[in-house]
């Protein structure tokens, strides 16, 4: 069972039966909400299967379907991973208990001298982190156009050499995850980062996950559409709340 499945079925077991207002996929991100007000985001992948005009989807419409049925898009492309991971997202916001709120980075311990393994080219987060005397190595899906950054060919033989780990929420809709998190054992700490993560903390039991970062809606409308003019994290601004939740 992919990570995402296992998510996927955390939501089934809190709201299985509730239902989906409305899905919005632009070009980044979706954003699913509930009828109850509860929305939620998941990266999208610009896959160059999802060329022509139409994209196959397991169900339409999505609006109206119950939260069951779009959980259970997990693990059947990469665009139904997004859908199912929003979806999944807004069910478990109200179980969320932050214990910090911003950017993570800021109560992530560092030392100087820790070697920490960014999967995912966070750009703000690097001056930040080498400020704290820290070493860091990136990964990123495209190096060729990222001065000093690795391609995933590497991270077997360099993630394991860290002593911390970052690495992308988006790493959960693509399904390299898993195999992600076997390569962390030699990190005291791991954190999961950006808008697609789940916040739940039992998603994470049995992983050597010890941060989860990632966001709450605060305003759902203008996120939609920011959504749907093809807009990011950039322009997500005031409707979010970039919150840090901590595993044991």
């Amino acid at each position: 069972m992919f990570f995402i499945e296992k998510v996927a079925e955390e939501a089934r077991c809190h709201g299985g039966s509730l239902r989906v207002r409305s899905v919005f996929v632009g070009l980044s991100y979706v954003v699913a909400v509930l009828e109850n007000g509860n929305s939620g985001l998941g990266f999208v992948f610009k896959d160059p299967h999802l060329a022509g005009c139409n994209v196959d989807l397991p169900k339409r419409p999505l609006a109206g379907s119950t939260v069951k049925e779009l959980l259970d898009f997990a693990g059947k492309s990469s665009i139904c991973n997004s859908i199912a991971i929003a979806v999944a997202n807004a069910v478990l916001s109200p179980l969320v208990s932050p214990h910090e709120s911003g950017d993570f980075i800021d109560h992530f311990h560092l030392e100087p001298g820790m070697k920490v393994g960014m999967v995912g080219h966070f750009r703000p987060l690097e001056p930040l982190i080498r400020k704290q005397g820290a070493e860091l190595v990136i990964f990123d899906l495209h190096p060729d156009f990222l001065a000093g950054v690795h391609g995933a060919k590497d991270i077997p033989e360099l993630l394991p050499q860290c002593d911390a780990a970052i690495i992308t929420g988006t790493s959960i809709i693509n399904e390299t995850f898993d195999d992600l998190l076997k390569h962390t054992g030699s990190c005291s700490s791991v954190a999961v980062l950006g808008p697609s993560t789940p916040l739940y903390p039992k998603c994470y039991e049995g992983t050597p996950v010890s941060c989860a970062a990632g966001v709450t809606i605060v305003a759902s409308e203008p996120l939609v559409q920011a959504v749907v003019e093809a807009g990011g994290v950039r322009v997500f601004g005031k409707y979010v709340n970039k919150v840090n939740v901590y595993l044991s």
